[in-house]
C-alpha cells in the first residue's frame, strides 16, 4: 500500500500539466496528418473514379459494336430468306432465271460487251462435286426486268407538245386528219397508264390497269381543267386483266371494266380504223383457234338522243322556242377479230367485225337510233424494204358510216362527238374505206413514211355540213421522205394533199389543200413511225384552196406559215 500511495503522488500535479501542455501541441500537427492523408485518399479515389469511367465507355462502344454486328447479322438472314423464298416461288413456276444459293450474289463483274453480270457464289456442300458449280448469270438489265416483275409495277404512256407560232398571229391547225400532223399540230396530249400486278402464282396472274389521257392546252400558261382552255383529262381504261384463267389456253388474256380490244392508229393522220371506246365491257384476247389468234368483246357506249317531239319555252324575251329533250340510250356492242393468219414470208391478214346495236326501252318510241355495222380486212406486210406497209379496207352503216366522211377526225365510233351525242338522220347509209400506212428505206440513208386513205359512200349524214342523205367522195395524203445523218439526226420533208366532194341534192361542196413541212429532228432511231422520242424543228406552209364544207380561214387569209418545236415521247 505505501508503494503504491508513492506511484500516485509521483504523477501529480506537474505532469499533468506537462501532458497537458504535450498534448495541446500536438494537436494542431494531429489535425493537419488528418487532412493530408484525407486529400490523398479523395485525389487517389478520383483517379481510380476516370478509370472506371474510361473502362465503362470501352464497355459501352464494345456493347453499340456488338448490337450493330447483330442487326447486319439480321438483315444478312432476311436477305437470304428472301432469296430463298424467291428461289422456291421461281422453281415452282419455272418462268424466270433464279440465283441458285442460299447467299447474297457476290460482287458484279464487267463483262466483255460493258454490260454488268450477276453471278451467284456456289453452293457449300462439301459433298458437291467441286468441278461442276451451279451457278446462274444474267445482265443487270436482265436482273432489274426479273425484279421488276417480282414487284409488278409499271408506269408507262406518251406526251406531246411544244411552241409553235405565225406570221399572221396564233398558228391554226387545219384538216390535220387528211393533211397530216407536222407542223399541223399545236396542241398537247398525253396517255398514263398505271399497272400494279395484283396475284401471280400457279400460272395464274392478274393485273389492275388504270389508263388517264386528254388535251394540254400549250397556248396560254395556266393549265386548270377546263374545256374552254382545251385543258381536259378523263379515265379511258380501268379494269383487271387476268392470264391463265380461260380452260385449255393458258396465254389468253380475260378482262373485265372499262376497256376495249386495242386501237389501230395512222399515225400520221392522228386518227384510228379500230376504235371502240367504251365505258365497261368483257373481252377475251388471244384466243388460239386455228391458225390464227382470236379476240371478242362486249361493251357498252350508250348514247344521248334527241326526242322527236319538242316543247315549247318561253326565251324570257317574248319569243317561243322550240326546244327538244335528250334520252339516254342503252347501246352494246360486240366485236369480233380473227388475226394473225399467216399467208406469205413476213404477212398476216386479219379479219373484223363489229356490231353496234341500240336497245330502247318501251317508252322510247319517240326516238330514232339505228344500229351499225364496221367490217375490216387488214393485210400486213413485215419486213417491207426494211420497214411495213398495212392495208385497211373497211366498209361501215349508218352513224359509223358518217363518221368515215369528215374531214377531219375519221374515227369509226358509234356517237357523233365525244359528249356521247346521237345526231343526224341515219337511213341505211354506207361506206367504204381503203388505207395504207407504212415506212420504208430506199438506201441506207433515206426513209420515207406515208398515210393514205381513200373513202366513198351515199347516203350519209354529213356531220360536216349538217345534212342528210349525202354522197361522198375523199382522198387524204401525207408523204414523209427524210434523210438520215444518223441515229440520232433526221432532216426531210411532209407533204400532204387532199380532196373532199360531198353532193346533196344536186349540190355540190368541195373541199381542198395541200402543205409543205421542211423539218429538222432529234432522234434515238432511225424510223419515223416506230422510234421516240422525237424532237422536231420545222417551218410549215398550208393553203386552203376551196374550202365550201368547212368555211375555214387562218386568220382572215386562206394561207397559213407557221414554225416551231415540237417532241412526242413514249415512256
Amino acid at each position: 500500500m505505501k508503494i503504491s500511495k508513492k506511484i500516485v503522488c509521483k504523477f501529480r500535479p506537474k505532469r499533468i500539466v506537462l501532458i497537458t501542455i504535450l498534448g495541446l501541441c500536438y494537436l494542431p500537427n494531429a489535425m493537419a496528418t488528418t487532412q493530408d492523408e484525407l486529400e490523398a485518399r479523395i485525389a487517389l479515389l478520383e483517379q481510380k473514379l476516370l478509370t472506371l469511367s474510361k473502362e465503362s465507355n470501352d464497355l459501352k462502344k464494345q456493347v453499340i459494336e456488338s448490337n450493330k454486328k447483330l442487326a447486319q447479322l439480321n438483315n444478312n438472314l432476311q436477305k437470304q430468306q428472301i432469296v430463298i423464298n424467291n428461289q422456291k416461288k421461281a422453281l415452282k413456276n419455272s418462268q424466270k432465271p433464279i440465283i441458285t444459293n442460299q447467299q447474297v450474289p457476290i460482287n458484279p463483274v464487267q463483262a466483255n460487251n460493258n454490260q454488268i453480270v450477276l453471278v451467284s457464289a456456289p453452293k457449300n456442300d462439301t459433298t458437291q462435286d467441286t468441278n461442276h458449280l451451279e451457278k446462274t448469270s444474267f445482265t443487270l438489265a436482265e436482273f432489274k426486268d426479273y425484279i421488276k416483275e417480282e414487284i409488278g409495277f409499271s408506269y408507262n404512256g406518251y406526251f406531246r407538245g411544244g411552241w409553235s407560232t405565225s406570221s399572221n398571229g396564233k398558228p391554226k391547225n387545219y384538216a390535220e386528219g387528211a393533211l397530216g400532223r407536222f407542223g399541223n399540230e399545236y396542241g398537247g396530249w398525253y396517255d398514263l397508264i398505271f399497272k400494279q400486278k395484283v396475284y401471280d402464282q400457279d400460272g395464274r396472274r392478274v393485273d389492275a390497269i388504270v389508263m388517264i389521257d386528254g388535251n394540254v392546252a400549250t397556248n396560254k400558261a395556266a393549265g386548270l381543267f377546263n374545256t374552254q382552255d382545251d385543258n381536259l383529262m378523263q379515265f379511258s381504261d380501268i379494269y383487271l386483266e387476268t392470264k391463265g384463267f380461260v380452260p385449255h389456253f393458258p396465254d389468253a388474256k380475260l378482262w373485265v371494266g372499262k376497256h376495249s380490244l386495242p386501237y389501230n392508229e395512222i399515225q400520221m393522220l392522228d386518227w384510228k380504223t379500230q376504235k371502240t371506246p367504251a365505258g365497261g365491257g368483257i373481252g377475251i384476247e388471244n384466243l388460239r383457234v386455228g391458225v390464227g389468234a382470236l379476240d371478242l368483246a362486249l361493251v357498252r357506249a350508250d348514247v344521248n338522243v334527241k326526242s322527236k317531239k319538242g316543247f315549247i319555252k318561253d326565251d324570257g324575251l317574248g319569243n317561243k322556242i322550240t326546244q327538244y329533250k335528250k334520252e339516254e340510250v342503252d347501246l352494246n356492242e360486240l366485236e369480233i377479230r380473227y388475226r394473225d393468219i399467216p399467208l406469205w414470208q413476213n404477212a398476216t391478214l386479219g379479219v373484223n367485225a363489229r356490231y353496234s346495236a341500240p336497245n330502247k326501252s318501251k317508252i322510247q318510241d319517240n326516238i330514232s337510233v339505228k344500229n351499225a355495222w364496221l367490217g375490216s380486212f387488214v393485210l400486213r406486210q413485215n419486213e417491207f424494204l426494211g420497214g411495213f406497209n398495212q392495208f385497211t379496207l373497211q366498209t361501215a352503216t349508218n352513224s359509223v358510216a358518217s363518221q368515215l366522211a369528215n374531214i377531219n377526225t375519221n374515227n369509226p365510233e358509234f356517237a357523233s362527238n365525244s359528249d356521247n351525242d346521237y345526231i343526224g338522220t341515219h337511213t341505211g347509209g354506207k361506206a367504204y374505206r381503203l388505207v395504207s400506212e407504212g415506212e420504208a428505206y430506199l438506201s441506207d440513208n433515206i426513209i420515207v413514211a406515208h398515210a393514205l386513205a381513200l373513202t366513198s359512200g351515199n347516203d350519209v349524214y354529213s356531220y360536216d355540213l349538217n345534212l342528210p342523205h349525202t354522197d361522198f367522195t375523199s382522198f387524204k395524203s401525207a408523204i414523209r421522205p427524210a434523210y438520215i445523218w444518223d441515229t440520232y439526226n433526221q432532216s426531210g420533208v411532209e407533204l400532204g394533199y387532199f380532196r373532199q366532194k360531198d353532193k346533196v341534192k344536186s349540190k355540190t361542196y368541195v373541199e381542198e389543200g395541200y402543205k409543205t413541212t421542211l423539218y429538222h429532228s432529234f432522234k434515238v432511231g432511225k424510223s419515223i413511225l416506230s422510234s421516240r422520242p422525237d424532237i422536231r424543228f420545222y417551218v410549215s406552209y398550208i393553203e386552203a384552196l376551196q374550202n365550201d364544207i368547212s368555211k375555214f380561214d387562218f386568220n382572215g387569209k386562206d394561207h397559213q406559215i407557221s414554225f416551231g418545236v415540237q417532241t412526242e415521247a413514249w415512256f
